[in-house]
């Protein structure tokens, strides 16, 4: 994956950080997945894939973070 992807992927967590409830553990999974998704699509499928059966609390925590990913993936492709 694309440094600048990493980094929009921190940047996104960093902003959503106040409404995530388990942050560390999305952070780990973040920074795991990341490493082995050769690019951004693949991990954003395998992150909703991996907590479609969690708890509401984690698909919630997940949504939160994507809907911010999503958007600042977006930002970038209109620069």
């Amino acid at each position: 994956m694309k440094e600048e992807h990493k980094k929009i992927m921190i940047d996104s967590l960093t902003a959503v950080r106040p409404y995530i409830a388990f942050l560390g553990e999305l952070r780990a999974i973040i920074e795991k997945e990341a490493d082995e998704c050769e690019n951004v699509e693949a991990f954003i499928e395998k992150l909703k894939k991996q907590h479609e059966k969690a708890d509401i609390i984690r698909r919630t925590d997940v949504q939160i973070f994507l809907s911010e990913l999503r958007r600042n993936l977006a930002k970038l492709g209109s620069d």
